[in-house]
């Protein structure tokens, strides 16, 4: 496998983002993630969704765990990553799965530990809905990531088959959505961006 050259425009572009982002205080960063979480658990793909992928924020990114509470709650599955020997699965959250519980990668990270053993989405009926994380994306749904690759491969599987590929929603702070986002052709298309305007 060819390792991807990093793309200079989109290095400079995480490193702006990530200045943006460092500029926003707590409460903004709440504001806005309440305000996205509202559109989220009112999204009709949302709402017609019984297997939801998403992630484990950290304070840098929308917090997702309102939303994975809300999954919960209305009965649905909530499927997180693991990032393990250059792979991403998507694990099952169980009832006492939280930061507390779980393992935290170098990049602050709560995942599932390699021996726990967790349903895999793919393995077991697919996803309905993937809300994705990343550094900018545009209206048009462009999405740069963190630079490994991990969600486009995922993406790209879950895609290969029209018929059972789920819709993918990307949360982002207002700051993170731009006019011109840097794509080669690994880089996977998002359906929909949320966000707090």
């Amino acid at each position: 496998m060819s390792k991807i050259t990093p793309n200079p425009a989109k290095a400079l572009l995480r490193t702006e983002i990530a200045a943006r982002i460092a500029a926003l205080s707590t409460e903004e960063k709440n504001r806005q993630s309440k305000i996205v979480y509202d559109k989220i658990i009112n999204h009709p793909w949302y709402k017609s969704a019984n297997r939801i992928s998403l992630y484990m924020s950290t304070d840098q990114e929308i917090n997702t765990a309102p939303i994975i509470s809300h999954i919960k709650q209305r009965g649905a599955k909530a499927f997180v990553p693991q990032y393990a020997g250059g792979k991403m699965r998507m694990l099952l959250l169980e009832e006492n799965d939280d930061e507390n519980t779980m393992f935290i990668t170098r990049h602050g990270i709560a995942q599932h530990a390699k021996d726990q053993k967790r349903e895999d989405a793919v393995e077991t009926g697919g996803l309905d809905l993937v809300i994705a994380p990343g550094v900018a994306f545009s209206k048009s749904g462009d999405r740069c990531g963190h630079g490994g690759g991990y969600y486009d491969k995922f993406l790209t599987g879950l895609r290969s088959n029209p018929e059972t590929a789920p819709k993918v929603v990307a949360v982002a702070f207002n700051c993170q959505v731009i006019d011109d986002v840097p794509t080669n052709e690994q880089d996977q298309k998002v359906d929909e961006v949320i966000y707090a305007e």
